[in-house]
């Protein structure tokens, strides 16, 4: 945000050095081919104030509550009244302090006469321009500044969102794989308490954070496979497979894990053990690809999450597009029999 003091004593600056440059230019241009500089500068001292308080109005009162608040019209019925009121002030004090008594070489012209005064509202309308064209353009900037921050702002609250609906969803059932393995004191309870254990920690770690290491992104995704193994016991096919150097890469939270998660409840095992699921994820320099695979069967519910009707599914889209744009690429097919997902995206890395 922008600093509010030190942005009005940047403007006093700014005018300061305007109005100095004012009065070399204009004073030098006034003392002529005589060189006559001392009438010339004590001519424009004199009629400073006047241009000072002008520009200021002009700025400070009409731009600010006016032009800034979309009121255009208002902002022109004013002007052009302000500016010949001093325009006539400028004429008066001509007559009656600079050509009196410093310019005197110079004829003294009716108070509303047309050539002077005409020249004292194109002057007037010279010394605004410019100070008026940096305060739209430093309003502009400050606009855009603004507005970058307000998509970012609204872009974090979005996927503050997505995962607060992800994340419950799967907490809540692996709770109830828990409960259900508890009621009949297998001996894999031990594992799967273990297993819950890391699962909850990184959920509650590391989901706030802006990326996770990758280790710890497969490492979470190995848990929960592993849970699934001793849920599903002989009655499913796993392949888990990872290649690649993982160290110094780090990715956004919980972008495999969508797809991983819906594999398993969408694919159900059955009584055959014809049911099967496949992740090979490979890293190659800064890049990860992942293909997940897993068997269909006709009919089920599964069929939904793959046409764009699963909450989760369009929750990762909207995280893939905000976080990665245009390095990510995402791929989703099916058949009669299978589901398939390609993912690939860019890993970032951070110096050591």
């Amino acid at each position: 945000m922008i600093d509010i003091p030190r942005s009005r004593l940047g403007k006093k600056s700014v005018y300061a050095i305007y109005w100095v440059l004012y009065l070399i230019i204009f004073g030098c241009i006034q003392a002529g081919p005589d060189h006559d500089f001392r009438n010339a500068f004590a001519s424009e001292i004199i009629s400073l104030p006047m241009r000072v308080l002008f520009v200021t109005v002009v700025l400070e009162v009409l731009v600010e509550r006016f032009l800034f608040r979309k009121r255009v019209w208002l902002f022109i019925l004013i002007y052009i009244p302000l500016i010949l009121f001093f325009a006539v002030i400028q004429r008066y004090l001509d007559n009656t302090f600079i050509l009196e008594y410093f310019l005197t070489d110079w004829k003294k012209e009716p108070l509303l006469s047309a050539a002077p005064f005409i020249y004292s509202v194109f002057k007037l309308q010279f010394v605004v321009t410019i100070p008026f064209s940096v305060k739209l353009f430093y309003n502009w900037m400050r606009e855009q500044h603004r507005s970058m921050r307000m998509a970012e702002e609204k872009s974090q609250a979005e996927l503050i969102v997505l995962r607060n609906q992800f994340h419950p969803h799967f907490i809540f059932n692996v709770l109830n794989t828990l409960y259900a393995k508890t009621l009949v004191t297998s001996p894999e309870s031990a594992e799967i308490v273990s297993r819950m254990s890391s699962l909850l920690r990184f959920s509650i770690y590391e989901i706030n954070t802006r990326s996770v290491p990758l280790d710890k992104e497969i490492q979470y995704l190995e848990d929960y496979i592993s849970l699934q193994r001793v849920r599903f016991n002989q009655y499913q096919q796993i392949s888990f497979h990872v290649e690649g150097a993982r160290e110094n890469k780090y990715m956004e939270p919980f972008i495999l894990m969508t797809f991983v998660e819906n594999c398993f409840k969408h694919c159900m095992p059955n009584e055959h053990g014809d049911s099967w699921i496949t992740i090979s994820i490979s890293i190659r320099e800064e890049w990860l690809t992942a293909r997940i695979e897993n068997s269909a069967v006709l009919g089920h519910s599964g069929h939904q999450l793959h046409n764009g009707g699963g909450v989760g599914l369009e929750n990762v889209k909207r995280r893939l597009n905000l976080i990665y744009g245009e390095n990510h690429i995402l791929k989703i097919s099916q058949d009669e029999d299978s589901y398939f997902v390609y993912l690939k995206l860019k890993l970032e890395t951070h110096e050591q």
